[in-house]
């Protein structure tokens, strides 16, 4: 049997940030599936519509011979790309099986298998399903599908007992893809070619604009000697040179990071990487083992700087574990990237300047600033809804630089005008700009650290981020 995998592709409107900043990340889970389809024996291929920038007719056209199951992943933001997708396969391919997962077919899975977008849908982890349906296994025993039979009738199978081992599985199938077109987001690189990877799943986290039932309550974990082959596959085989880790929480497991770093440094492997960590899960002994082991940029999610807000979003963090963190990881000489959310339940003016300042004062390496931009499935989002209190459920621009929010203490306005303000207040003054001259010591950190400033502040410099 053969089984096409396609990735949607998702415009980002040219006066968003993330035009910019965005990484271009292999479609990591639907890789994994083509590796496990092929191993029980069939063929696969993928479209990455996204990398390639694909529009859909050339993605129609790609689908050639015929397969018996399209699979197409979406998030949020892009569903309604990956719908049209489904429906022109319906209408050129009447007799293939078309399959939707991701979080969101994962959520309203029922909405569409009724409404015959799809024929199944795959909720939650896909890699369990999709080698028993390699199986040949009835659709009415895999587990996590929901599907419609030959009468019409909405089945919605029980979920799986058992999560995924990260452990088992093949390396994605990176031949499928184009490697070339990836890379890290804008200033997250020393050194090129860069690739994300993720090695966990799960958050130690619960909070409320997070969605953390995809992958169940449990957080799970590749081990450290799997991650090394995995590496080594990507730099023997790809000749990557940086990883980007792009897991929830990298430190989760602090002993796991520690064992890793300790192998990487016994074998002598030479690469440099990045990674994702929550304030409270890093240590001044962890940082400065990491940082020998070839780390030099760490992204925390600081959010906000009001203590307030912080609870009622349930980060469970607060100001002195931000100080903390920035002490010991600019002690161990690892570049900071910041991330804050601008327009959070309880936010005002005053916050939200408090936030920007903070940003500017704390001298990290860079600041993300985002829209509060609750998913379905998130906590806020289902507060909100049953408050009637979105502005709207058009999913395109559910992009992290729209309001969502009808919020009772700041105009949706408002926050917007804080977004640019943010932006142009980090990346604008020259204290920013001559720091990164002068912290900069190879001729490739060069290229990439002024390709990072001078997009932003072209960007930054258009019409609308001077209103």
């Amino acid at each position: 049997m053969n089984f096409i995998f396609i990735n949607p592709p998702r415009e980002i409107a040219k006066n968003n940030i993330w035009s910019i900043i965005n990484s271009k990340i292999p479609p990591l889970g639907i890789a994994l599936l083509s590796a496990i389809w092929d191993e029980q024996g069939h063929t696969s291929q993928i479209i990455d519509g996204a990398a390639l920038r694909l529009t859909i007719p050339e993605i129609i056209d790609r689908i050639n011979p015929p397969a018996d199951f399209v699979g197409i992943t979406a998030t949020t933001p892009e569903i309604s790309t990956a719908l049209v997708i489904a429906q022109k396969i319906r209408e050129a391919f009447p007799n293939t099986k078309i399959i939707m997962g991701g979080v969101h077919p994962t959520l309203f899975h029922k909405e569409l298998v009724r409404d015959k977008f799809c024929d199944l849908v795959v909720r939650n982890e896909g890699e369990i399903p999709i080698m028993e349906l390699a199986k040949g296994t009835p659709f009415n025993l895999i587990p996590n599908l929901t599907w419609r039979n030959s009468e019409g009738e909405i089945i919605i199978n029980s979920d799986c007992e058992t999560f995924a081992d990260l452990n088992n599985f093949p390396f994605p199938a990176y031949d499928k893809l184009p490697m070339h077109l990836y890379h890290s987001a804008l200033g997250a690189a020393r050194q090129e070619p860069s690739i994300g990877m993720v090695t966990s799943r799960g958050c130690p986290g619960k909070c409320t604009f997070c969605f953390s039932g995809m992958f169940g309550s449990q957080i799970r974990f590749m081990s450290p000697v799997r991650i090394i082959q995995h590496i080594e596959h990507l730099r023997k085989n790809y000749g990557i040179r940086e990883i980007s880790f792009y897991d929830d929480t990298f430190t989760a497991d602090k002993q796991r990071i520690a064992e890793l770093c300790q192998l990487i440094l016994a074998e002598k492997i030479k690469f440099t990487w990045s990674c994702f960590a929550r304030v409270d899960t890093v240590n001044p002994e962890l940082l400065l083992l990491m940082k020998k082991a070839g780390c030099h940029q760490i992204m925390y999610g600081f959010e906000t700087t009001d203590e307030n807000i912080l609870k009622n979003i349930n980060k469970r963090t607060n100001l002195n574990q931000f100080q903390n963190a920035l002490a010991w990881t600019k002690a161990a000489k690892i570049n900071i990237r910041g991330a804050f959310m601008l327009g959070n339940p309880g936010e005002t003016s005053a916050s939200m300047e408090k936030t920007i300042d903070y940003a500017k004062d704390s001298a990290i390496q860079f600041a993300i600033f985002n829209i509060t931009t609750p998913y379905p499935g998130t906590a806020m989002h289902e507060e909100f809804l049953q408050k009637n209190l979105l502005l709207h459920q058009n999913w395109e621009l559910y992009n992290l630089a729209q309001p969502v929010l009808k919020l009772e203490t700041v105009s949706a306005q408002t926050v917007r005008q804080y977004y640019f303000k943010a932006y142009r207040s980090f990346y604008l003054r020259p204290g920013f700009i001559l720091r990164h001259i002068f912290s900069i010591h190879t001729l490739a950190e060069l290229r990439m650290y002024s390709k990072a400033v001078l997009r932003l502040t072209a960007l930054l410099f258009r019409k609308i981020f001077s209103k």
